[in-house]
């Protein structure tokens, strides 16, 4: 199973949801995939889930939808407690885990190549629905059947290192300008004005 391949899937099923992307080949991957306004695409590691988390509880009746991976998840542990206590409904966390930082030139292993289970550490922070996938048809009937369902998902999708990000040209944006037309898709379809302070 590749995460390109699963994102494919689930950038079929998009349609006013909110996605978050951490660093690394996913956030390369989804914005070759899907060009949805309610993308944001976070260029640091450790931060999407917390962003996320943040959405959800900001707009409970809206579906957000968390796309990390081992590495961003290991340098943010603390999100696991949190999220396991507050239990947003709407919240959705697939962590695409190939074992290695494949974002770095070196491939070098994270702890998940070893004897952490980020499933085993989520269900012990309070996460109930929290699994492993390794197989594609397990992808289809877990992973993309929580978008149907109203409750906390958090899914630890084991995928083969690929370098595809490597290859797939980067955005035509830069981070900045895809917060700010964030921020207006939510001005827009939640009908708010969003106050905050920009560069102008």
């Amino acid at each position: 199973m590749t995460r390109y391949e699963c994102l494919e899937l689930l950038a079929a099923r998009i349609s006013d949801q909110l996605v978050v992307t951490s660093q690394s080949g996913q956030r390369i991957e989804w914005s070759h995939l899907s060009k949805h306004e309610g993308n944001l695409l976070i260029g640091m590691m450790g931060c999407a889930v917390g962003v996320g988390m943040g959405l959800a509880l900001a707009l409970p009746h809206r579906k957000v939808i968390v796309l990390d991976s081992d590495g961003s998840i290991l340098l943010s542990l603390f999100n696991l407690t949190t999220i396991g206590n507050l239990q947003p409904k709407n919240l959705l966390v697939y962590v695409f885990d190939n074992g290695v930082y494949s974002g770095s030139r070196i491939s070098y292993p994270t702890a998940t190549s070893g004897n952490t289970d980020l499933a085993a550490m989520a269900k012990g922070a309070g996460i109930k629905n929290a699994m492993t996938i390794k197989e594609i048809e397990h992808f289809k009937k877990d992973g993309l059947t929580a978008l149907e369902r109203n409750e906390l998902g958090f899914f630890i999708c084991k995928v083969e290192e690929s370098l595809l990000h490597r290859e797939i040209p980067r955005p035509t944006t830069d981070l900045a300008e895809n917060k700010y037309t964030f921020v207006r898709y939510l001005e827009r379809t939640e009908k708010k004005t969003i106050p905050f302070i920009g560069r102008g």
